[in-house]
């Protein structure tokens, strides 16, 4: 008599869930837990964090972004304040936000809708000074898990390390 762990049922299960959800965007958890998306993590880290290793005092660390732009020179009094851009590859710029949430959040409604959704690989998000400084914080599939982390989990602002 089959049961509920019969090999039969269970692949015909998993092959339906991704008929459901080819892309496997829909963002359920695998099997051991884990986050399905890339991305996740990065947008647990949106904000920056604080990094303190060895009980030594925690040293701030933007987003990846941010350390982007200061390295080409961004200081906030001269280039203004950032802009996230949402682009889509053949529509050109769809959107420009104050933050990055705002972006991540538009970003994934454009993939998720249900009338006419976009490939998640023909999205990205930029963030731009008023000079003109350019880097880019999620493109492509990763975005909706970034966009998870970063909507709808706890961020992390202090991570503590030992000193390996």
């Amino acid at each position: 008599m089959p049961t509920k762990t019969d090999p039969g049922r269970i692949a015909a299960r998993e092959a339906a869930s991704v008929l459901r959800d080819p892309l496997g965007l829909a963002g359920t958890p695998a099997p051991d837990g884990a986050p399905p998306e890339r991305g996740w993590m990065a947008g647990r880290l949106i904000d920056g964090f604080e990094l303190a290793i060895d009980g030594k005092p925690p040293e701030w660390c933007p987003p990846r972004w941010l350390r982007s732009l200061e390295a080409l020179g961004y200081e906030r009094s001269a280039d203004g304040e950032l802009a996230f851009v949402v682009t889509h590859i053949t529509d050109g710029e769809l959107r420009r936000f104050a933050t990055v949430r705002d972006a991540l959040r538009y970003g994934r409604s454009r993939i998720l809708r249900r009338r006419r959704p976009v490939h998640p690989d023909s999205i990205s998000i930029d963030c731009r000074t008023t000079t003109g400084l350019t880097a880019p914080v999620v493109w492509g599939r990763a975005l909706v898990g970034m966009a998870r982390g970063a909507l709808d989990a706890q961020p992390i602002t202090v991570i503590e390390a030992p000193a390996d």
